[in-house]
């Protein structure tokens, strides 16, 4: 990873969203969709109308950063299939499906996008690689800038680095680079198989999203939104023990046949990533990113307020040096069995972070819609 990335321009406003994981809409190929977890396009729609109006309007400088996984393509099949060889052409037809599957959040993007000092930057996350392949990112900018440009002064796909990095302090990660399962390459995103066709260079937790979770979604809904893993497999070995047990054997087998074993089209990462991935992925009860973004702080002490997505946990921590954390969570739903979180909460948590003269003032929001449009989160 480059490290000498370029700061980015400061706008006055930035609107940090992340992990909404828009799919292939109510029903793709004809078919009821199961995978389809995003419910909010007509509140979407009203909160990108509000961060371009009234005191967000022409005279005020907003950059709506989509923080990683806004797309979902690893829940849209092909042809009926969740495919791990994926290439431009899948990778396309993807995109296509999404875009039909949510029309009215497209038509509000390309509207934020055209109206005075309004600017879209979006970073990649561990659902939504497929921008990695150029026509995508091609096809997508088009699709919201307002006069359909490539490039685009408007829109910003960002795929050669994980991070925005603004003059003042404020710095932005999807986050998924943190956790050895889902991390992308972002030198090498693709690679070749046997054929010579490029594939992209999807991580073990992307198989494991497509081969595992979305074949048993069908018989257990939330399966992809429980959290934390742990607490799940121990109450399912409790309470539903064949599917849990079935769960437990696919996912080893496809860990193993991933990690461990050479794949005809490229090589396993070996021995001890494969531990490190399941020392994590095991020994994480709450897997929340604080002590990864203290680590960044820690590193960088021009940073003062570092913003991540990933974990779908809406988070605000305040430290006693006045540096802070903020996890903008996700708009999905999520069913929590940590009891620090229990229940089965259905968050619209965004960040908003002015510019200050002396620096950036950050806050996590909740959007309400009508009436109150946002609030603090309080938790």
């Amino acid at each position: 990873m480059d490290e000498s990335i370029k700061a980015q321009p400061s706008p006055e406003i930035v609107v940090v969203i992340s992990d909404c994981h828009l799919s292939g809409g109510r029903y793709v190929e004809g078919k009821f969709n199961p995978h389809e977890d995003f419910h909010f396009d007509r509140d979407m729609e009203d909160f990108f109308r509000y961060f371009s109006e009234g005191r967000y309007g022409e005279g005020c400088s907003v950059e709506l950063v989509l923080n990683g996984d806004f797309l979902d393509f690893l829940n849209v099949p092909y042809l009926g299939e969740f495919e791990e060889a994926i290439t431009e052409q899948i990778a396309l037809a993807k995109w296509s499906q999404i875009f039909k599957g949510h029309p009215r959040v497209m038509s509000a993007l390309k509207r934020f996008a055209s109206l005075p000092k309004k600017k879209i930057t979006y970073l990649v996350g561990n659902h939504d690689a497929e921008l990695f392949f150029p026509k995508v990112s091609e096809a997508i900018t088009r699709a919201w800038d307002p006069e359909g440009c490539f490039p685009s002064d408007k829109v910003q796909v960002v795929t050669h680095t994980d991070r925005l990095i603004y003059p003042g302090g404020l710095e932005i990660h999807h986050g998924n680079q943190f956790e050895e399962s889902n991390q992308l390459d972002f030198n090498r995103p693709f690679h070749e198989s046997p054929s010579g066709e490029k594939l992209l260079n999807i991580p073990w937790g992307s198989i494991y999203v497509m081969k595992i979770v979305n074949r048993l979604k069908a018989e257990r809904q939330n399966l992809d939104k429980i959290r934390p893993f742990k607490v799940f497999v121990l109450m399912g070995l409790l309470f539903d023990f064949f599917f849990t047990l079935k769960f437990l054997s696919l996912s080893t087998f496809y860990f193993v046949r991933t990690r461990l074993q050479s794949l005809r089209d490229r090589q396993a990462l070996g021995f001890w990533k494969s531990i490190k991935i399941l020392n994590q992925e095991t020994g994480n009860f709450f897997l929340d990113l604080e002590a990864q973004a203290r680590g960044v702080l820690a590193a960088n002490p021009t940073t003062k307020t570092i913003i991540f997505g990933h974990t779908h946990l809406p988070m605000h921590r305040v430290y006693e040096d006045g540096r802070q954390y903020i996890n903008t969570g996700t708009w999905t739903k999520m069913v929590m069995l940590d009891w620090r979180y229990i229940g089965e909460p259905s968050r619209r948590t965004f960040a908003l972070a002015r510019k200050l003269d002396q620096g950036w003032d950050a806050e996590l929001h909740q959007w309400n819609g009508s009436g109150q449009p946002y609030a603090p989160y309080l938790g």
